[in-house]
């Protein structure tokens, strides 16, 4: 049998097939509706801020797209940071590039408790394209099989708006070199960066630009009238824009409301995220659930394991410790934006985020299992202070007497002081949670072993407040020794400080604490640091103070003790005009300190000799003493000191003509100051500034 066929070429329109055609037959044909151009896009955000880099690279995807298929950007990064407003506002101002349509899919809509509708996605941009609806295919293959065919031609741009994994996206990319799809992600999405999408990373506003876009928000005029609580209040929200957003929701709810009061109001952590809501929805929470309810149950777990820490920066280290093989874990809080990668094994959480996380722990997790964790970090800083200390300070006088349990971490001075300073801000966290949970004996060992950071590095803040609650935990436990170890050291930090009246103090209730403690290495000790005191007040008291200390130490045969006693009281002899005296004095404790292999207090008798030679004119002796005092403290990193070196050196340098030379020495001692929060007027009078 033969197959009968018909075929057409070359005709648009309808086509009618008939075996015959008698008279009076009318055809009538209606033409089609022409398809709308589709226009779904949102509005732009309002008190929107440019992102020029970001704008930049979006605009690289779209000069791309004539060349290449596919063209695809994801913009990633922590809920509420402003990737919609971003995406929003990019392509408001670049509808010209897209004559053919601009189709919108928020993807938040489409997620169920079972999954994510992608075929109900793909349905709508058919839709927006002009299929009728029984012609969209039923499957999700043949629904991205139509939609590649219909979007083969022409320039339109497709925005996914709050994808959650790469197949969201993937049937949405097409051969079209003219079209372009732009993703938003909480998810970093790297699958797709693989496959050639560019991705563009939002981080929260800085400091400026957020304060333009509360002052957009609410252009009353309240925050342009008190800058300083505009700044607190973007601190407060950590530059997040949704946070911003509600911020200056609640200023234009309540007109008489000031942004000081606001500020107040947001200062305690405990509330901040109620604080941050409007209309009796907590908006800035209600985003970070969202990313939170993605979680699997270890990272989510982790996550709240983490909140409960008083930690600003979370080394892998101690994710190790509370937590059994966690890499999957921590890679799937870093996708979702949670935690943020800052340097190799070293986290943290936005500033909101770690509230977040702390307020769903202190849902999920019980009161005992937070007390557990907080003792095993604490337990595990602890040690490894210890260990900085000992590496850093060596056999200096402690109370703490217990030596680590562990292998040392550390492999030389520079390495444990370097230590000290990245973990500054968490060790004193800490200290603080130590206190403040009852681990009074922890809180003071704790307290004793940052002094080694503390003399070496002028965080005279932190020094204070560390050594205050350490001071307050050890009487609790009712242990004088530690309580006058940690008051009389942190005389130095009141000296410094050129609070006077306060050192002082604390070296009185240090002396009196020192004489119950039945350890004569300690009462020398505070006799060393009266002495110190004293030089600001009365050198000659001060010898006397130094005598004492010397006397102490001799009869104990604490050959290092009296060394230090030396060595100050050769200082004090210098200040009141007893250069013999003080020449004898500094050069016997230098040798001491070689004796006792003591180089940091070594290299520090060589800035005392370096100084008093200087004066009686040896300056060539002198200039070879702080040279090597100079070199001594750049191998072990004590900086402070010698900023302190530096400076004498520039005036040696100065009466040897040599002035550039001098400054640069200055220079230098300005920079290790300033970084350590010092009073750097006389340096910058000295060197012209």
């Amino acid at each position: 049998m033969t197959d009968v066929g018909n075929s057409v070429v070359d005709v648009s329109g309808p086509v009618v097939q008939a075996g015959s055609v008698g008279g009076n037959v009318v055809i009538n044909h209606h033409p089609a509706s022409p398809v709308e151009v589709p226009d779904q896009l949102p509005p732009p955000t309002a008190g929107f801020v440019n992102r020029v880099r970001e704008f930049e690279a979006l605009d690289g995807v779209l000069a791309a797209a004539g060349a290449r298929p596919s063209g695809c950007a994801v913009v990633t990064g922590l809920a509420g940071v402003g990737k919609s407003a971003l995406v929003h506002t990019w392509a408001a101002g670049r509808s010209e590039r897209f004559p053919d349509g601009r189709m919108y899919i928020d993807f938040t809509a489409l997620r169920t408790p079972g999954g994510t509708a992608v075929g109900d996605a793909l349905a709508e941009c058919l839709r927006a394209l002009g299929v009728h609806e029984e012609h969209i295919p039923p499957t999700l293959a043949g629904r991205t099989a139509l939609f590649r065919t219909k979007m083969a031609t022409g320039r339109r741009l497709v925005v996914l708006d709050d994808v959650t994994e790469p197949a969201h996206v993937q049937p949405f990319l097409t051969r079209s070199t003219g079209s372009v799809v732009v993703a938003t992600s909480n998810e970093r999405l790297v699958e797709l960066a693989l496959d050639g999408a560019t991705a563009v990373p939002l981080a929260p506003l800085g400091l400026e630009d957020a304060v333009r876009v509360l002052a957009a928000l609410c252009p009353d005029g309240r925050l342009d009238a008190d800058q300083t609580s505009a700044e607190a209040l973007v601190r407060l929200c950590g530059g997040l824009p949704v946070a911003l957003r509600v911020a200056a929701g609640r200023l234009l709810g309540r007109p008489h409301l000031t942004p000081a009061a606001l500020v107040d109001q947001l200062s305690d952590e405990a509330g901040r995220l109620e604080g941050l809501a409007l209309g009796g929805e907590r908006v800035v929470s209600a985003v970070f659930d969202n990313s939170y309810r993605s979680l699997h149950p270890a990272a989510a777990a982790l996550y709240r394991r983490l909140g409960l820490l008083p930690l600003l920066e979370i080394p892998r280290h101690v994710i190790d410790v509370v937590a059994v093989r966690a890499d999957d874990a921590v890679e799937a809080l870093v996708r979702a934006h949670l935690l943020d990668e800052i340097g190799p094994d070293r986290y943290a959480f936005h500033g909101l985020v770690a509230l977040h996380a702390r307020g769903r722990a202190a849902e999920e997790e019980t009161a005992g299992d937070a007390d557990r964790l907080l003792a095993t970090v604490l337990g595990h800083y602890l040690e490894r202070l210890c260990h900085a200390d000992r590496t850093v300070m060596e056999d200096r006088l402690r109370i703490a007497a217990v030596a680590p349990s562990t292998p040392t971490p550390f492999g030389d001075k520079r390495q444990a002081l370097e230590w000290l300073v990245t973990e500054r801000a968490n060790l004193l966290g800490l200290v603080r949670s130590a206190e403040l949970r009852g681990y009074d004996e922890v809180a003071w060992q704790m307290a004793e072993a940052l002094t080694a950071l503390y003399l070496n590095r002028r965080y005279v803040a932190d020094w204070i407040e560390s050594a205050d609650i350490g001071a307050r935990a050890a009487r609790r436990v009712g242990d004088p020794a530690a309580e006058a170890r940690l008051r009389s050291v942190v005389s130095r930090a009141y000296t410094d400080l050129g609070r006077l009246d306060r050192a002082e103090e604390e070296l009185a209730l240090a002396r009196e604490l020192a004489a119950r403690s039945d350890n004569p290495v300690l009462v020398a000790s505070v006799w060393e640091f009266t002495g110190r005191y004293l030089d600001h007040v009365d050198p000659h008291e001060a010898i006397a103070a130094y005598r004492n200390a010397l006397a102490v130490n001799s009869d104990i045969g604490e050959r290092r003790g009296a060394a230090l006693a030396t060595y100050f009281m050769g200082c004090s002899l210098h200040a009141t005009g007893e250069d013999d005296e003080a020449l004898a004095a500094l050069s016997h404790a230098h040798a001491e300190f070689e004796a006792v292999d003591d180089p940091r207090m070594a290299a520090r008798a060589l800035i005392g000799l370096g100084a008093l030679r200087r004066d009686v004119g040896d300056f060539a002796a002198a200039r070879e003493d702080l040279e090597t005092s100079v070199a001594l403290f750049q191998q072990s990193g004590a900086e402070h000191y010698e900023s302190q070196a530096l400076v004498v050196l520039a005036d040696v340098l100065e009466a040897q003509g040599q002035d550039n030379l001098a400054r640069e020495h200055l220079a230098r001692a300005l920079t290790i100051r300033e970084a350590a929060g010092a009073d750097v007027s006389d340096l910058r009078a000295r060197l012209g500034e």
